[in-house]
């Protein structure tokens, strides 16, 4: 990416961030800071880790070119690239470009899109497992009324068919899958259709994503773990915050409600910026666990907060690393120009 792109970036970025603080309220976040307390650090230094496990996660996606990328970048990567998605105003796919774009120079355009797409199809693979966990920890361990167990039942069993059928459909490649469904969607057929000419690089992206499940599946699975690891941590988060107001909560707690709120937020995936999706979800899953419905609205106040802190800093290492940039070095670098889309 040019250091003009990423100057643009980072000035929208931080307009965005500044009406998002502008309109949270600078009351409410010291209203809520004091009220969480020194619980706050461990809730921002949770998600050091998080983005920490994800970088693992993405390195091994990436395979033997991690030699070409040093780890630190791949770890800023990630970060800004969750950041560029929560600013993004709905979809949260805003990331997935600029992460093509940074390593595109290194790795070429096809490796570049493979990796990335290969990335958020384990993460929302994770998600999935991660949500079926908790199911049968919820089922095990939590009391639970006889229809939220009967909802959890068949949401375990819907979940297995969609990882089962996740699972068979990598194994096959699905980037021309994905095409020839978006050539019969009206609205997506016209920004799709030039694709269409482009079948060669279509079936390099499937083959390297192929490649990975079928030639490397160790680091396939090892990937999902970090990915599964970095939910499970980032579950700690509910569990501090509710600690520092004196709510008795167990860690299996904790999880469950990570693991539904989250859902409802990926249910509503087209609110812009989790509005309403996200205090709605936990206040959902706080009235099935007979907690405080109401206490879904700090939770989330906090949650947003600590979601703040890591945009700035995104945004912070997006312009740190346009200071970085070699002009002379997209021209040491031999594409395969076959490969571009």
């Amino acid at each position: 990416m040019s250091r003009k792109s990423k100057i643009i970036l980072f000035a929208v970025g931080i307009a965005i961030f500044t009406y998002l603080v502008l309109d949270f309220g600078l009351n409410n976040v010291l209203i809520n800071l004091r009220k969480t307390g020194w619980y706050f650090i461990p809730v921002i230094g949770i998600w050091a880790f998080v983005y920490l496990f994800n970088a693992f996660s993405w390195r091994l996606i990436i395979g033997n070119s991690t030699k070409k990328i040093p780890f630190y970048k791949i770890v800023s990567i990630t970060i800004s690239g969750f950041a560029i998605n929560y600013i993004t105003p709905s979809i949260a796919i805003g990331g997935e470009p600029y992460r093509i774009a940074e390593l595109k120079e290194t790795l070429g355009t096809s490796k570049a899109v493979s990796v990335t797409l290969l990335y958020t199809m384990i993460h929302i693979l994770s998600s999935f497992v991660f949500w079926m966990l908790v199911i049968v920890l919820a089922l095990v361990l939590l009391t639970l009324t006889s229809v939220t167990k009967i909802s959890l039942i068949i949401t375990l069993i819907v979940f297995s068919g969609f990882v089962y059928f996740f699972i068979t459909r990598h194994k096959k490649g699905v980037v021309k899958s994905l095409l020839k469904i978006f050539l019969k969607i009206p609205f997506i057929k016209k920004i799709a259709s030039p694709l269409s000419g482009k079948a060669d690089s279509l079936q390099n992206i499937d083959d390297q994503i192929t490649e990975l499940y079928l030639k490397r599946k160790r680091d396939f699975y090892l990937a999902l773990s970090w990915e599964i690891l970095a939910r499970i941590v980032s579950s700690l988060e509910n569990l501090f915050i509710l600690k520092a107001i004196g709510v008795d909560i167990t860690f299996s707690e904790a999880l469950f409600i990570s693991a539904v709120s989250s859902f409802v937020i990926n249910l509503f995936f087209f609110m812009p910026l989790e509005l309403g999706s996200r205090e709605g979800g936990l206040a959902l899953v706080l009235g099935s666990i007979k907690m405080t419905s109401s206490l879904g609205i700090y939770l989330g106040l906090v949650n947003r907060i600590r979601e703040l802190f890591w945009i700035l800093i995104g945004l912070i290492l997006i312009a740190l690393s346009g200071k970085k940039i070699n002009n002379n070095l997209t021209a040491e670098i031999n594409y395969d120009k076959k490969y571009i889309i």
